[in-house]
């Protein structure tokens, strides 16, 4: 616990108590999904200072919500992941994102990977209860997502091996922008700003699975304005044949420049705590 306290007796104050402190629910967030080595939340968290940054884990790891992990194989490296008590706090963060959505953003501020998957789960629209299934893989950089969307809600895994139906890599402010303006995976694709293989139409279908009127903050605004596609989902592909084409059978998909955010998938643990 932080050396400051409210000192008062309510459950909301005692929770504040521990995660109160500036930058310690963003680090929740950036483990929402899994661990992550120090670089890797220093990069997610761009504004936080390293020695801040270094601070709430260490306060954090002292009250049991993240605690170190040693990853590997192959490469050993330290990691922090969410402990139960941790996890437990996901459902907090998705009520947060959703009252705060509807606040303006500052110019020129950004959102993490990790942001912007657990947005899917704020703004997530169930389709009818006899609607298919429907599994795509979001890549942002090195790190990839399965996102599966079904009637009784959504399910997002870091580097899952399942098969999809489609797989997107774009850059987050990309993957907003389909989800937040007009703006098509066609579209998205012939611009440059998307790769695709898979089944297009039902990586649009996807994209339309989001409620666009509550979206959070400012997003770049859209390129072209189509209907989305219409249908049961196409074939699954399985990630080791993703990339290949349009359809996991044929060749012709559609193609473009990959963008996003980088990363050592590498670290050895120094300089952080």
């Amino acid at each position: 616990m932080s050396q400051r306290s409210y000192g008062d007796g309510c459950g909301t104050a005692l929770a504040l108590d521990v995660v109160g402190e500036r930058w310690a629910l963003h680090v929740v967030r950036e483990l929402v999904f899994g661990p992550k080595r120090f670089r890797d939340l220093r990069n997610a968290l761009p504004n936080a200072s390293q020695n801040v940054l270094s601070q709430r884990l260490r306060e954090l790891e002292d009250e049991g919500v993240v605690r170190r992990v040693e990853l590997g194989p192959p490469v050993s490296a330290r990691a922090y992941e969410l402990t139960d008590s941790g996890r437990a706090l996901e459902p907090v963060l998705i009520e947060l994102a959703r009252w705060g959505a509807g606040r303006a953003t500052l110019d020129g501020a950004e959102m993490s990977t990790d942001a912007f998957m657990l947005l899917l789960k704020v703004f997530y629209r169930p389709p009818a209860p006899e609607t298919p299934a429907l599994a795509v893989r979001l890549v942002v950089g090195v790190d990839a997502f399965e996102v599966t969307a079904t009637p009784s809600g959504v399910t997002v895994v870091r580097g899952g091996q399942s098969e999809v139906h489609a797989t997107v890599r774009a850059d987050v402010r990309t993957l907003r922008a389909l989800i937040f303006t007009g703006l098509t995976v066609a579209a998205a694709a012939d611009a440059g700003d998307v790769q695709l293989s898979g089944d297009a139409d039902a990586a649009q279908r996807f994209f339309r699975l989001f409620d666009k009127e509550r979206r959070p903050g400012d997003v770049r605004s859209s390129r072209a304005d189509a209907a989305a596609g219409t249908g049961r989902p196409g074939p699954m592909v399985h990630p080791s044949r993703a990339g290949r084409s349009q359809q996991p059978d044929r060749g012709g998909g559609l193609r473009g420049r990959a963008v996003g955010g980088g990363g050592d998938p590498v670290d050895s643990g120094a300089g952080h705590p």
